[in-house]
């Protein structure tokens, strides 16, 4: 009853001034509890106390009556504890007498989320005397956290007596007496049993462990060696390993997590390792390890898909020490010459709203959240001592506490607010206060005696306007929307400056830029957009290839420069994505699929799709075969002449988009829609009306609410009602069926695969949707792009000819291997594809405030601060025809002649190399496309079959462009005015 009579405080922080907020016929001075009464059900064991070895029930029931009566029941002796603490929370004490609640009567059901409710305390970059420990077990008890996690050795020191190595903390402490002797750590851990803490103890290794070199030096590869950039590369100098080779080094840390583990489990304990140790090193290990992570949810949702449990703590919301300067001594480099904000480490510092708006939960899936134990909270000590220590960890770990112990939604599934938590948090800082801690303030006493709404400014303002004439507060609002403005660019433009500075602006004449807007959606029309994006780039010292502009006040930033393309897709990859814009604006059209998400459901896209384009799958041209004779059947059709002779002019480019729809829906679905047969359209036009709204849609930014979207809805109806019978006929199947089956058999499709991982008829719809777009458009358009080429240079159609003849002759179906080793047939698909890019514009939007390396300043060449949200649309169609990329080559048959950039010519792959990341036709990084092999198997087995046939083709295109190819760039560059060719197979060969 100490902490309830003698360490209470009176809440008049917690209530308005001169009001009358305690009871004013309180009888305060007599006890107000006549009884408590306390049972527990269950009996406490040996477990109980030794940290992971099983769940504890922590819950409880608390009554308390107006009669003085008060009753605790819980089954373990934690329960009780806890419904002790929150016993003495409803009480106050009077100014003037004793203790009162204005709570009851009351009755209080209550057990915590999660079961690992931790604080994670690094006494070795700096010590702590055992007080300040017990003292830290005293407050998380109060906070209802019940895991101390020690973290004891580091790189920095080692404050451990161990008996047995009695020189590890002699010479590994910062000095003597400032280490922890056996009977310390029994005395702390007893200490925290009594309070219902379990305390235990990390023994950081194999890395941090440079601090054994100071009384073991054998034992530590390049202690301290400088310059620091060697220390990366320790193993290199360990005479027992001499390789930093993962391969090398993975099954010597596996064999020393399995002697160390089986150590900790004789000793009745459970193992618990840092994420590295899964997702880095991808060891082995048990089923009772316990994997702490700090990198963020993406980490804890590769834990638990591993069946590991998971302690989180995502250090961008967890970390307490984060945002008090650098600890580390500067260098000269970026860190020394940035401005604010610092390149400290883990900036910036996490407020209690942060960490209250952490949910140790997102991301995971709902059959995987069972794994996750709980979290922590993290102090490390690089720059919390003894003296600060109680006020960089209270009150903002009680945040976490209550995201703990209640978890961060309520019972009906809706995030708990800050506004409802903020006044909870104050009246929990004086207690602490009260009690010993130096906690430091939520707020000011103005706030806690307003509460958190009315000290808002939203609050202030609505005062105003109470006293103020219509005149006054129009002339008001003017000024404050106008301050606001201003405000907002200022604060823009800072961001922007600290992190890198501005590309070139796009010259427009409109306000608000909206002839960016225009510029665009015409471009897409009238298939300009090449063009369009030229004159983006146009200069007055020449080209500029990353410039911005601002269409309807949203900073928008255009590249085709390959630094800033492979910032975007590799290099910076985490800091850039689709983005939930993009994602709002394709829903309807591709859902969540792979093309469409980013982070977790894109990764999980990926994994789902990536096992059906492996080699043993690309590699089977069966599929293709069957569609290549339909389709040179349909060519001798629509090519005879009035007379039956042959060469009669067609659009080639519309039977190649029947052809791959024929060829994609037999490799995904089982069964082809038979389209170059039937003639049936219906699905095809849909796609294509679907595509051409998208783009629209897309180009038109935030001007895309205006775009008739009547046609787009009606393609949608048809395109959903085709593949759904697909998806409903698959799924008739069982499970068990379904795993029978092998991908071998004759039968089994991409969406029998699909289905074997997932029975939602949503998932299966989306990924169908859109792995149907890449295998029908990308192959189509690119195949009619080369027959656009090839007509129009004759000598390329021969030379080709010529080797597939050389190679598998006039009747033999090429094998993958043939495909491969035909080296100018891989130069033709490679030109077409520089030429041709598959997507010729693309997207992605900064996921947070950063960099692109280059573009920026007066000369073009400094970094560009990019902030959150903001668009950057690159493309690869105009980098790959720059002519300062792709230098000019040799003429095949004028030696004295010069090949432009915007020529087609095959043979410049003979002796030109692009630069990385020059030439991307499939993009790259992690995103780089996962079906190009499937694309290039079909078009080149498609290309080999067409020139086996055919002796030549006939050029009808020059009647229509006049050699000027029409580029239509909905979703995939295809040609807008058809490819208009003749066939002819050469008189004796087989027809």
């Amino acid at each position: 009853m100490d902490t309830l009579l003698k360490q209470n405080f009176v809440p008049w922080k917690l209530f308005p001034r001169n009001s009358n907020f305690e009871p004013e016929d309180c009888d305060c001075e007599k006890p107000y509890i006549k009884s408590l009464t306390i049972v527990q059900t269950g009996n406490d064991n040996s477990s109980t106390f030794k940290p992971l070895a099983g769940q504890v029930d922590e819950s409880y029931n608390l009554t308390i009556g107006t009669n003085g009566q008060a009753s605790i029941n819980a089954v373990s002796y934690i329960g009780v504890l806890h419904a002790l603490e929150t016993f003495t929370q409803l009480f106050f004490q009077h100014s003037e007498k004793g203790v009162y609640t204005n709570m009851a009567p009351v009755t209080i059901t209550d057990a915590p989320r999660f079961q690992h409710r931790g604080l994670n305390m690094d006494v070795s970059r700096n010590w702590y005397p055992v007080e300040d420990i017990l003292r830290t077990i005293d407050a998380i008890s109060w906070n209802k956290f019940n895991r101390l996690h020690l973290h004891m050795t580091d790189s920095q020191s080692w404050p451990m007596d161990i008996p047995a190595i009695p020189e590890l903390s002699r010479k590994g402490a910062y000095q003597k007496g400032l280490s922890y002797s056996s009977k310390d750590v029994q005395r702390i851990q007893t200490y925290g049993i009594e309070r219902g803490v379990e305390v235990f103890i990390e023994f950081d290794m194999p890395g941090h462990t440079t601090s054994i070199a100071l009384s073991h030096p054998e034992l530590i590869a390049v202690y301290d060696m400088q310059p620091y950039d060697v220390n990366v590369q320790d193993y290199l100098y360990d005479e027992t390993v001499r390789s930093n080779d993962t391969k090398v080094l993975q099954p010597l840390i596996q064999k020393l997590v399995n002697h160390t583990h089986g150590l900790i489990r004789k000793a009745g304990l459970s193992p618990i390792v840092w994420e590295e140790m899964a997702l880095v090193w991808n060891l082995e290990l048990g089923d009772d390890v316990v994997v702490q992570t700090w990198l963020g949810s993406d980490a804890i949702a590769q834990v638990t898909a591993m069946g590991h449990k998971v302690i989180a703590g995502d250090y961008n919301f967890w970390y307490l020490d984060c945002g008090k300067g650098q600890w580390l001594d500067f260098t000269e480099g970026a860190a020394f010459n940035r401005y604010y904000p610092f390149a400290d480490y883990c900036s910036p510092y996490k407020n209690w709203r942060l960490m209250y708006s952490y949910d140790p939960l997102a991301g995971v899936p709902t059959d995987q959240q069972h794994l996750v134990l709980g979290g922590e909270v993290h102090i490390w000590s690089e720059q919390t001592d003894p003296v600060n220590l109680d006020d960089m960890v209270w009150p903002r770990a009680s945040a976490a506490g209550e995201v703990l112990w209640s978890g961060r939604q309520d019972a009906n599934g809706m995030n708990r607010t800050q506004l409802d938590a903020s006044p909870r948090l104050a009246e929990m800082r004086e207690r602490m206060v009260k009690r010993g801690i130096r906690a430091g303030p939520v707020q000011m006493i103005f706030c806690t005696q307003n509460n958190a709404t009315e000290c808002a400014l939203t609050h202030m303002i609505e005062e105003i306007l109470q006293h103020a004439s219509p005149k006054l507060v129009f002339v008001a609002v003017v000024a404050i929307l106008i301050l606001v403005k201003v405000t907002q660019w200022i604060t823009t433009e800072w961001k922007i400056r600290s992190l890198g500075g501005h590309a070139y602006r796009v010259k427009t004449w409109l306000p608000g830029d909206v002839d960016l807007i225009a510029r665009a959606i015409n471009g897409t029309i009238h298939h300009k957009n090449l063009e369009v994006w030229n004159r983006f780039f146009t200069h007055p010292t020449g080209s500029r290839y990353t410039v911005e502009g601002a269409p309807a006040g949203r900073r928008c930033i255009f590249t085709a420069e390959p630094e800033n393309i492979k910032a975007i897709l590799a290099t910076q990859f985490t800091d850039y994505g689709k983005g939930e814009p993009f994602h709002r604006e394709w829903k309807d059209f591709l859902g969540d699929s792979i093309f469409t998400t980013d982070l977790d459901q894109w990764h999980n896209s990926r994994q789902l799709i990536r096992p059906q384009f492996i080699k043993d799958r690309v590699s089977d041209l069966e599929v293709f075969e069957e569609h290549v004779q339909i389709l040179m059947n349909q060519i001798d059709t629509a090519g005879k002449k009035w007379d039956g002779s042959q060469g009669g002019e067609i659009d080639v480019s519309d039977l190649f988009f029947r052809y791959t729809l024929d060829a994609a829906t037999h490799f995904l679905l089982g069964r082809s829609v038979g389209s170059l047969e039937n003639g049936d359209q219906e699905f095809a036009i849909a796609f294509g009306e679907a595509q051409r709204v998208q783009n629209i849609i897309t180009r038109a930014g935030p001007l895309n609410i205006f775009v008739p979207r009547k046609s787009f809805y009606k393609s949608i109806k048809v395109i959903n009602e085709f593949v759904n019978p697909y998806i409903e006929e698959t799924l008739h199947f069982t499970p068990e069926e379904l795993a029978t089956k092998t991908k071998t058999e004759e039968g089994y499709t991409f969406l029998h695969a699909l289905a074997s991982f997932t029975r939602d008829r949503t998932i299966l719809r989306d990924q169908l949707v859109a792995v149907l777009l890449a295998g029908r458009d990308t192959t189509a358009s690119t195949l009619s792009w080369t027959f656009y080429e090839m007509a129009r240079h004759p000598d390329v159609f021969k030379k080709l000819r010529e080797e597939i003849i050389q190679t598998v002759g006039l009747e033999q179906a090429p094998t993958y291997s043939d495909l491969k080793n035909m080296k100018y047939l891989q130069n033709v698909m490679a030109e077409t594809l520089r030429l041709y890019p598959v997507v010729p514009f693309n997207v992605r939007l900064a996921l947070k405030d950063t960099t692109l390396p280059t573009g920026g300043g007066p000369d073009g060449l400094s970094p560009i601060g990019v902030l959150k949200d903001t668009p950057i649309g690159y493309s690869t169609l105009v980098m790959q025809r720059r002519p300062d990329l792709t230098p000019p080559s040799p003429s095949p048959t004028h030696h004295s002649a010069q090949i432009s950039v915007t020529d087609f010519c095959p043979e410049r792959w003979l002796t030109w190399q692009p630069k990385p990341w020059t030439y991307i036709p499939f993009n790259g990084g992690p995103r780089i496309c996962i079906g190009q092999q499937f694309a290039l198997t079909e078009m080149g087995y498609t290309i080999v079959r067409l020139l086996q046939k055919y002796d030549r083709i006939e050029n009808h295109m020059h009647v229509v462009d006049g050699g000027d190819p029409c580029l239509k760039a909905e979703i995939v560059l295809q040609p807008g005015q058809g490819v208009r060719v003749g066939f002819f197979r050469k008189e004796g060969e087989k027809k």
